[in-house]
């Protein structure tokens, strides 16, 4: 995607204009409206190393010192280094029809589809069906073995306890059909809200305690253990930074369609179009 005459389309949609003018404005703190900056002027991340994928992924996740990969087939798991160098295959006990995603906490591994969500224990590998009649739009960890869960048909969060119990954590007279989710270090979580740009953060009581606006409706989040979050919308080559209150705009190169966000360290992995894994240094931000 370029705003370039070129192969591609110049342009997806108005709205995308729009929020790429107002990412601009925030990213160089401007003021005033009407006046759009070429996207080529905002600083493009680079891959540092690439992966063409053997089979088509629906998701990537962090895991310890590597990425987990689910795989389209819904049959089982790549674990991949840093460096993506394959590390070890994990074949799923059960196949999952349609897999959306992957998730992963020190003790366990979690895979959903669009109506359950399944956890194996990592010393197991035995996957079973954990939450069920559940359209997961983000999860985030607890605590070990303590989930999480945005529900994008009840549009709702719900807790998913260590030994199977749930309850309603979260309704959507505090957050308006909640997505995707991360759990941060100091013990809060960050959400997506679908039905506005906001990124909402609350505490382990179910309590928001801030809210900050996104320049588009994003659907993918990630979180790099310092405070900074990473956010962006699937299919479109930009990436949102927010460190300490501060949005700073980047672009992928214009082939990239982003599927899924991760990352370890200072390793930002992509899963591009479900075909290849592009990992990027995300710069500091100011």
């Amino acid at each position: 995607m370029s705003l370039c005459l070129g192969r591609e389309s110049p342009i997806r949609s108005l709205g995308w204009l729009a929020a790429v003018g107002a990412a601009l404005c925030l990213v160089a703190g401007c003021v005033g409206a009407g006046r759009v900056v070429p996207v080529s002027s905002l600083p493009q991340l680079e891959p540092v190393v690439t992966v063409e994928l053997g089979s088509s992924a629906v998701g990537v996740c962090g895991d310890g010192d590597g990425f987990l990969v689910l795989e389209n087939s819904g049959t089982r798991i790549v674990r991949y280094s840093l460096a993506l160098t394959v590390l070890d295959t994990l074949p799923l006990t059960e196949r999952v029809t349609a897999p959306a995603g992957v998730a992963a906490d020190r003790f366990y591994i979690y895979v959903y589809d669009d109506h359950t969500l399944y956890r194996m224990s990592k010393d197991k590998l035995i996957l079973q069906a954990w939450l069920g009649d559940v359209r997961v739009a983000g999860l985030a960890g607890f605590e070990p073995g303590i989930m999480l869960v945005s529900d994008a048909d009840r549009h709702a969060i719900w807790y998913k306890g260590l030994f199977g119990e749930s309850r309603l954590f979260m309704s959507s007279a505090e957050i308006a059909r909640p997505g995707a989710m991360v759990a941060l270090r100091d013990g809060s979580f960050a959400v997506l809200s679908a039905a506005s740009r906001l990124l909402y953060f609350f505490n382990r009581s179910g309590v928001v305690t801030r809210s900050v606006s996104l320049p588009a409706a994003c659907d993918l989040l990630a979180d790099k253990d310092n405070g900074v979050l990473c956010t962006g919308q699937r299919g479109e080559p930009l990436v949102w930074v927010l460190k300490d209150g501060r949005l700073t705009c980047f672009r992928l190169p214009d082939s990239i369609s982003p599927l899924s966000f991760a990352v370890v360290g200072s390793s930002f992995a992509v899963l591009d179009a479900g075909t290849h894994i592009r990992v990027y240094r995300l710069p500091e931000t100011e």
